[in-house]
């Protein structure tokens, strides 16, 4: 019976206009996970980079080459007839380093430190877009908001023009009163005419991040689960934030690189075997074999300065990973205090706001009354409406700050992430490139088309 309430449902959104249905925010951020340019660039970016690991481990494998030659020479000595030689040769190489003072494990391990690290500049990159998706989202819904107000205002202020010239005419209103009414009236157009493009910026902001016009937005009630306190979001942050991860991994990375390079003042121990096939027509079909194996131990003595040169700089590259993860963990701290003074100041504002529309629409009706009875003036009832007004995008704009500042904190612990925001899409698993390449010896991937990809 579930089955075919579904099957039901299906077939009938299939007839449902475009502009009916709603989108969610959980929609959009989807959206923007799987087909953001910026996180699929990354994405590729940290392919790259395991395709370094790929490239590091080639280097504990024996390197095998084949080669051949043919070639076609004439000798003549004088009465002797002429002699024509053709030498053809076939040759197979091998060779494998044995021992490197540590350069080729280095080196491995660097790469993989870049990955990880590349793993945590992809999660900053998907996560960033996800509050870039949710603020072009909050600021579509604010936008909308703000225009239906100040077309009700507009409205409202038309009205009242219309009103105040016939009281004008039977007397009861001054000249005075019709120009204040009419001023009003060409700031309320001014207003709206503003809160129109900021529409329309807001609307090309989305489609920019979220690869889509919106369309009927549907607000979010969902509650977020929060940190109950800072020292909470630093601990948590601590663990997930992928800022903190990439300094660490950057560090680690270099701190290889150091030790690759020192290694260039060891021993390279290395095997070196051919074998060989020589074949000579005009000697009577010769055809020769060879074989042979070397051995070989090279070690640099002077190489004016160049490899400690080398050493020294991969000194100073890892002393500055050392200070920049020094300063992630500060800017982490500070990013998460800001966040969290943002979010309780938020709480605070949408309190405030609300008592601020209550208590000027109270106002705002009594000005209207007492304006009635003669002991207020055209003017008051015109401050009154503005001052309504102004609460009330207040309002609007506090309820959407408040919403941010949720995601925001989230940004900034490192836990705006599918998972977290129960989206439903599956988060891209790194592993799987990394699996299927890191032992990948012959071949290539297909290109990915993306001339489609709005």
């Amino acid at each position: 019976m579930k089955n075919n309430y579904f099957k039901v449902y299906f077939i009938f959104s299939l007839f449902i206009s475009p502009s009916v249905m709603s989108e969610t925010l959980e929609d959009a951020l989807s959206l923007a996970y799987e087909k953001n340019p910026v996180i699929e660039g990354e994405r590729s970016l940290l392919k790259s980079l395991d395709e370094d690991v790929s490239s590091a481990s080639s280097r504990f494998f024996p390197s095998i080459g084949i080669s051949t030659s043919y070639g076609e020479s004439s000798l003549n000595y004088g009465e002797i007839d002429e002699i024509k030689l053709q030498p053809r040769v076939s040759k197979i190489e091998v060779k494998q380093i044995l021992f490197s003072g540590g350069k080729l494990v280095n080196n491995r391990l660097k790469s993989v430190s870049l990955v990880k690290a590349g793993r945590a500049s992809l999660r900053i990159a998907e996560q960033e877009i996800l509050y870039a998706a949710a603020d072009a989202f909050f600021n579509v819904l604010k936008s909308q908001k703000i225009v239906e107000l100040m077309e009700s205002n507009f409205q409202i202020l038309t009205e009242r023009l219309t009103v105040t010239k016939i009281q004008f005419d039977v007397g009861e209103l001054t000249l005075t009163d019709v120009a204040q009414s009419e001023a009003r009236l060409a700031l309320a157009q001014a207003n709206l005419l503003e809160a129109r493009a900021s529409l329309e910026i807001s609307k090309a902001n989305y489609k920019e991040i979220i690869g889509r016009e919106p369309n009927n937005l549907k607000e979010y009630k969902k509650k977020i689960i929060l940190p109950n306190s800072i020292n909470d979001a630093i601990l948590i942050a601590e663990n997930t934030s992928p800022l903190l991860h990439f300094a660490e991994k950057n560090e680690k990375s270099s701190r290889y690189g150091l030790a690759s390079a020192k290694s260039l003042l060891s021993p390279v121990v290395s095997i070196h075997g051919e074998y060989s096939n020589s074949k000579e027509v005009f000697m009577r079909d010769y055809n020769g074999d060879s074989y042979q194996v070397t051995g070989s131990i090279s070690m640099p003595i002077f190489t004016g300065g160049l490899n400690w040169s080398n050493i020294r700089k991969a000194q100073e590259i890892n002393n500055r990973d050392r200070y920049y993860l020094v300063e992630s963990k500060r800017k982490l701290k500070s990013q998460i205090k800001k966040a969290f003074a943002q979010y309780t100041s938020s709480l605070s504002k949408i309190e405030s706001s609300q008592k601020q529309v209550e208590a000027n629409k109270i106002a705002l009706e009594g000005v209207k009354i007492e304006f009635e009875l003669g002991t207020r003036t055209n003017l008051d009832v015109l401050d009154a409406e503005r001052e309504y007004l102004d609460s009330q995008v207040s309002q609007i704009s506090a309820k959407n700050d408040s919403m941010l500042s949720r995601f925001f904190l989230l940004l900034s612990i490192g836990e705006l992430t599918p998972e977290k925001l129960s989206l439903e899409i599956n988060s891209y698993d790194p592993m799987k490139n990394y699996n299927k390449v890191r032992n990948f010896k012959i071949g290539w991937k297909g290109f990915k088309d993306i001339k489609n990809v709005d």
